[in-house]
């Protein structure tokens, strides 16, 4: 699938970062493109960014997790998106059941195809869950088993790097894949 032209190159695919507000997406875009200032304000609405991974460019969407945006523009970049990156902040206890509900509606959304990364960000924070109790709170296991070959799971720190490249690796060898030269 092609998409139009977007800062003059060709993109191949279109990669879309949702989570709910204060999650990381932005400041993990950020490190993707190598920036050196990882200071973010809230993004309201929407980045567009062009992201080139081997010889392919792709639109990489990072949408803002206001529960309002949410509702109202999720779902249309999510059903039309070759990847998502699912990003959980694993430090806020009091996130857990939104997120949940909406990672379950993401997943409804989202093309069996479509490559989806669950990422759970800030594992540099003390407060932050180990990877075993966010997968059972999360029934991240059985998403595991409907999308096999298409559905990963990181512990991560956008902040520090800390699994950052692991993570991507995955990522961006499944969308090369589907969607790469």
């Amino acid at each position: 699938m092609a998409l139009d032209s977007i800062f003059g190159k060709k993109m191949t695919a279109k990669i879309v970062f949702v989570g709910l507000s204060n999650a990381g997406k932005t400041t993990l875009l950020n490190r993707l493109k190598g920036e050196a200032d990882l200071e973010t304000t809230a993004t309201m609405g929407m980045n567009a960014e062009k992201m080139k991974i081997g010889d392919s460019f792709f639109l990489a969407c990072d949408l803002g997790g206001q529960i309002a945006f949410a509702k109202s523009v999720w779902e249309p970049y999510v059903r039309t998106s070759d990847g998502i990156i699912f990003v959980f902040d694993s430090a806020d206890p009091n996130c857990v059941k939104e997120a949940g509900a909406w990672l379950d509606k993401v997943c409804e959304w989202t093309k069996k195809e479509a490559i989806f990364m669950f990422i759970a960000n800030k594992k540099d924070l003390p407060e932050s869950k180990e990877p075993k109790e966010i997968i059972e709170l999360l029934n991240l296991s059985k998403i595991m088993a409907e999308r096999p070959h298409t559905f990963m799971i990181y512990y991560i720190s956008a902040l520090t790097g800390d699994g950052v490249d692991e993570a991507w690796g995955w990522f961006t060898k499944k969308m090369l894949e589907l969607h790469g030269k």
